[in-house]
């Protein structure tokens, strides 16, 4: 049964001793729905939060479906770029340490394959996409893409020569839907049977398809090695489908009050919703950020 951790009396006295808290070394939280507020912004509580989990010498992890590329961008927007030490990207096939710069890549889907499966789903009114450099590349810009592009503040561009991306290997497809839809997507990306890729259901108007294996954990794993640790020293914050592994493998996983429901049932806490600094208020807690920062 969940814990429920309520957005008014949350509070340190509810958690465990501090000895216990004390085993949590670093932490690592999703961007959209989790850390950012619905805006898609990093809220003044947030930002506190980081940089006294900075100050606290706490490394911190951005876990997120997004390309390092843009993250990258978006944290410069954000004004948190000093305050993150790691960022796990494209849902785990892209790692970067930022305090040394290095970065791994890996699980892509064979040249050709993403093209099978924009076939499979041609006949539906859908939207295709493949991100290069940070920009979402599409063959032909619908309103269906308008959604994302209004909260996760990406930007969409058409690129006639789409199968150029498609003859090569590729980290991830997007396919969008309108969102009353959603439902015929799911069904149909459930009768997909070639197991050299597999379609995870990302966003409320969204699936992704991706290489088998790839999934928030991957990044859960390169911090803890980066950070010499087991993932049993590591919290992690999550809301949707794709951070379902990534916060029940952790040694605290914390699932948002907003979050879906196969993440609130694996989690061990349940912060207040991103709208209420959620990551905020439990990290705080956890780690006495207050006190420490007076």
């Amino acid at each position: 049964e969940d814990r429920v951790v309520s957005a008014v009396e949350f509070s340190p006295g509810g958690l465990p001793p501090a000895v216990e808290r004390g085993a949590i070394r670093a932490v690592m939280s999703d961007l959209d729905g989790t850390l950012l507020d619905p805006t898609s912004w990093v809220s003044e509580r947030t930002r506190a939060a980081l940089e006294a989990l900075h100050a606290a010498g706490v490394p911190f992890c951005i876990a997120s479906g997004r390309d390092l590329v843009s993250i990258g961008r978006l944290m410069a927007q954000w004004g948190i770029t000093e305050l993150v030490d790691f960022v796990s990207g494209m849902n785990g096939s892209e790692f970067q340490d930022l305090r040394t710069g290095r970065v791994r890549r890996g699980h892509f889907v064979e040249a050709g394959l993403f093209r099978e499966v924009m076939a499979f789903f041609a006949d539906l009114p859908v939207a295709f996409s493949i991100v290069e450099d940070g920009v979402f590349l599409t063959p032909e810009v619908t309103g269906l893409m308008d959604e994302m592009v209004a909260w996760a503040r990406v930007t969409v561009r058409e690129e006639p020569d789409f199968g150029r991306l498609l003859d090569v290997p590729q980290a991830k497809l997007h396919i969008f839907c309108d969102p009353a839809r959603m439902d015929l997507l799911v069904e149909r990306t459930a009768r997909w049977e070639d197991p050299r890729v597999v379609g995870v259901r990302t966003g409320p108007n969204l699936i992704e398809f991706m290489a088998p294996g790839v999934d928030k954990t991957l990044g859960l794993d390169r911090l803890a090695e980066a950070l010499g640790l087991g993932t049993g020293a590591v919290m992690a914050f999550g809301d949707a489908e794709n951070d379902t592994g990534m916060v029940e493998r952790a040694g605290v996983g914390v699932a948002m009050g907003n979050g879906c429901a196969d993440t609130r049932r694996v989690a061990d806490w349940i912060a207040p919703s991103n709208a209420e600094d959620g990551f905020a208020r439990f990290t705080s807690s956890w780690f006495d950020l207050d006190r420490e920062t007076g």
